[in-house]
């Protein structure tokens, strides 16, 4: 498969991404929210406390995307060696990491404020377990792109 056509795919899956991202936050959680109060009126005050908080958590999710959408355009030009790449790389394993730690403080924050349940703190540990394994995968990468992309450097410099 071609360069172009990996690039291309990466975009579609970021789109893809995206739409599902707007819908769950734009539409699901708003709803759900919603549903949850009419069955339990005594829970209104959490509402809008909750939804921002998970909106607030989607932002860099979608700032991650953007940083991918670049990445796929390097995919698609062949120029992937590059510390251009590995900066994208690491910028988003950073962010991953500090939305986990985002998520968890807040969650603890809800907790304190009796607006939370221990069990979704659970729940929210164990996603926060897979991202943090996700953001370790980006940053080893972004440490190996940067070494490739010192290597292509010097080669071309030899020729």
């Amino acid at each position: 498969m071609s360069s172009k056509a990996l690039g291309n795919l990466m975009r579609c899956s970021v789109l893809a991404a995206a739409v599902c991202g707007l819908f769950l936050c734009g539409y699901l959680i708003p709803s759900w929210g919603g549903e949850l109060i009419g069955a339990n009126p005594e829970l209104s005050a959490w509402f809008w406390p909750w939804l921002s908080f998970a909106w607030a958590f989607a932002l860099p999710c979608f700032v991650i995307l953007v940083l991918i959408w670049r990445v796929a355009g390097l995919v698609a030009r062949e120029a992937v060696f590059t510390m251009q790449t590995a900066k994208l790389v690491k910028t988003g394993a950073l962010l991953l990491l500090g939305d986990i730690a985002f998520l968890l403080f807040g969650n603890v924050v809800l907790l304190f404020l009796d607006m939370n349940h221990p069990g979704v703190i659970l729940i929210f540990g164990m996603g926060g377990i897979f991202a943090v394994a996700l953001a370790v995968l980006a940053a080893v990468l972004s440490r190996y792109l940067a070494k490739a992309a010192v290597l292509q450097e010097e080669s071309e410099a030899t020729l």
